[in-house]
């Protein structure tokens, strides 16, 4: 991505997050790329980035940096009943596919923890759907210094 390319995309997200009443950080995550995070939640959810509600209720726990990311480990917490959640997913912004789990607790703790492949440096996404249709946010960013995904 040229630089016009990237200051007109990052402009553009920038206003859509103003005008959605998403607060704005000054500076993003590491390895955000919300175009392609926005087709994977399109695909799993049926929604947007900008319906996403950001929570301290859901906690998302990965390593600031991974040696591989061949095997990364990522944890969810939710601090909800069980009954109220209806499924925890995880997306990577910048996977070839950003989608990478999804987990359905049912009558279980609404924990998940996994390992997974990040292609490259990526914003790590949990997404937690609630049983009456909320879906809570956590993001974090794990800085990757060699590839995983082939």
């Amino acid at each position: 991505m040229n630089r016009r390319a990237f200051l007109k995309a990052t402009g553009v997200a920038l206003g859509a997050a103003a005008l959605s009443g998403i607060p704005v950080r000054a500076q993003g995550l590491e390895g955000e790329d919300l175009a392609n995070l926005e087709k994977a939640l399109k695909e799993a959810l049926g929604k947007g980035f900008k319906d996403l509600t950001p929570s301290d209720l859901v906690k998302l726990t990965t390593p600031a940096i991974a040696e591989s990311g061949a095997n990364v480990p990522a944890e969810v917490e939710v601090n909800l009943p069980s009954a109220q959640v209806k499924a925890i997913h995880l997306f990577a912004d910048k996977n070839p596919t950003p989608r990478l789990a999804s987990f359905m607790p049912m009558q279980a703790l609404p924990y998940y923890a996994t390992r997974v492949r990040l292609a490259e440096t990526s914003a790590i996404r949990a997404v937690v759907e609630t049983a009456d249709g909320k879906l809570l946010l956590a993001s974090a960013s794990t800085r990757v210094t060699v590839g995983g995904c082939g």
